[in-house]
């Protein structure tokens, strides 16, 4: 049976000679792994432009509840926004990669899809459309994101926590005061600070996120992230 519905593109990975297996967060089925066949022949008209970190796309999918492999199949799919700026943007492509990697982690097939998927698709329209002052959206995001996956950050007291504190060149009071502001902010706020903070605030929440999902593991994307927001 065919469906409509909005997805965002996490990753792919090579399959055959000419297909993909892409993992896609859908509006309606949560995660999904979708079979995409002849898509990197030479004679494909769509080719992997449609396929990268973050890409928005209407769908018409067949949905079945129970898969032998795992892997589910479009029917079509087209832009549901067209980038102006992610993939020519070296600081905004990293975020990219960052965010999907982490919501591949952290999303399920049962999580609350609609509310999960428009705070994602708004996210990424104003990553988009923002000329600066967007240097700390992912941990906007961070932050955010912890309320629709259910360990969401309300008081100064949820953050004080033994387990989490480490050498940071930032006070850890400094630390809680930018996580709680995020957390009392949206995505048309200015979300400004300094590198120092900006990276001792992400540390932090990585760890946060560890301490509540049981087998998070390092982020490979951190490493680019920092050492191009240095």
């Amino acid at each position: 049976m065919l469906h409509k519905t909005r997805g965002i593109v996490l990753n792919y990975i090579k399959y055959r000679e000419t297909s993909i297996i892409a993992r896609i967060y859908t509006e309606s089925f949560g995660i999904q792994s979708y079979m995409i066949n002849s898509v990197r022949s030479k004679k494909s008209k769509k080719g992997l432009a449609l396929l990268q970190p973050l890409t928005v796309l209407d769908m018409v999918v067949y949905f079945k509840n129970q898969k032998s492999d795992g892997l589910q199949r479009i029917s079509e799919y087209k832009p549901a926004h067209n980038f102006t700026s992610i993939p020519f943007d070296v600081k905004k492509s990293a975020m990219a990669l960052f965010v999907t990697e982490l919501l591949a982690k952290v999303l399920k097939e049962e999580d609350d899809r609609g509310q999960v998927f428009e705070f994602l698709f708004q996210f990424i329209l104003a990553l988009d459309e923002r000329k600066d002052k967007y240097g700390s959206l992912h941990i906007f995001l961070l932050v955010q994101l912890t309320h629709y996956i259910g360990f969401g950050i309300h008081a100064k007291k949820e953050l004080e926590n033994e387990n989490l504190l480490h050498e940071l060149s930032t006070s850890y009071d400094e630390i809680f005061e930018a996580v709680l502001l995020l957390n009392s902010s949206s995505l048309s706020d200015e979300l400004t600070m300094k590198n120092s903070l900006r990276r001792d605030v992400l540390n932090y929440m990585i760890e946060y996120y560890k301490l509540h999902i049981e087998g998070f593991k390092e982020l490979k994307s951190l490493d680019v992230l920092t050492q191009i927001f240095r």
